[in-house]
């Protein structure tokens, strides 16, 4: 299979030198900026807790037309880059291309249906700790990584199996969901309030859940989006707010979110794709959101000034 990874930083790497390291698939990386230029030069480092390697050669590129067609796209760049990412990605869509977009999330795969028409957009999740240790390495931590895939409409059709069974068939824990869009909700009820609450208050996970007042807070965002997701009629169980402090709490206490990372750091993120949707379709939908509208407030100064659309006055 050809398999194009477009976004090819912490999660993407790590998916491509899995797939490439088993050796049955025709692998190539959309990268930009040092981590390309380390990816063409040194080849790709992935360290472990399922063991460490290296890749010498890695077919990376930042022009998607010096690969043309292919079978799979995994669209791993973040949720505010999916529409700029759907708008490049045509020199590597034939009739036949699934497009599998794998950022946090739930609008991605509406937002690329607007760009590429046809039958080309699944619906995925990533769950995954990983992190650009530096230009070239990529360091996967804490748990088992997993991808979770479907179609749209839930049917079980044959292009999902191929994408599964390649995932697994290189070690990547994998299944079909039969609502993938009930598993993106849930994956956004995780780590959007861990993102969120991250960048607010500068805190690991660990801190936040033996913390009285944030584990609260942090129950309140999850429960906003629950209420959300049910008045979309997406049908999330009640225990999913339980089973995802369960899996928090089993989570690295050291652990941060790309979000939380990308705030503190001073660079755009993924607020708007986390935080602000459930804003948005809370009042659409008639749904009050208290704590996501203030913890969007909070950081979105920051959010902007990251972006260059505001500047701050020298104190």
């Amino acid at each position: 299979m050809r398999i194009a990874i477009f976004g090819a930083g912490a999660v993407g790497s790590y998916l491509a030198a899995k797939l490439i390291k088993s050796s049955n698939h025709e692998v190539f990386l959309i990268a930009r900026g040092a981590h390309l230029e380390a990816l063409k030069s040194k080849g790709l480092t992935i360290t472990s807790i399922n063991g460490d390697f290296h890749l010498k050669t890695i077919n990376a590129t930042e022009n998607p037309s010096d690969i043309g067609p292919v079978d799979t796209i995994l669209l791993t760049v973040k949720g505010e880059m999916v529409l700029e990412a759907a708008k490049n990605i045509g020199p590597l869509v034939k009739n036949d291309t699934a497009i599998l977009p794998l950022q946090n999330g739930v609008e991605s795969p509406e937002i690329i249906k607007r760009i590429i028409k046809g039958d080309h957009v699944l619906g995925g999740m990533c769950r995954i700790f990983s992190t650009i240790a530096k230009p070239g390495e990529i360091n996967h931590f804490g748990s088992e990584p997993l991808v979770v895939l479907g179609e749209l409409d839930g049917e079980e059709s044959e292009r999902v199996v191929k994408i599964r069974d390649s995932l697994l068939d290189s070690h990547i824990k994998s299944y079909i969901s039969d609502n993938i869009h009930r598993t993106m909700w849930e994956k956004l009820l995780f780590v959007g309030p861990i993102g969120c609450l991250g960048a607010v208050t500068r805190a690991p996970l660990g801190v936040i859940l033996n913390n009285p007042e944030t584990r609260k807070l942090l129950i309140s965002l999850m429960e906003e989006i629950y209420e959300v997701a049910r008045k979309k009629l997406i049908p999330l169980k009640k225990s999913i707010i339980k089973e995802s402090l369960d899996y928090a709490e089993n989570s690295p206490p050291n652990a941060t979110s790309s979000m939380q990372r990308d705030i503190i750091e001073g660079n755009p993120s993924e607020l708007e794709t986390q935080t602000g949707v459930i804003r948005r379709l809370g009042k659409i939908l008639k749904v009050e959101t208290p704590a996501h509208d203030h913890i969007y407030s909070a950081l979105l100064p920051m959010e902007l000034k990251a972006r260059g659309e505001v500047v701050f006055p020298e104190i």
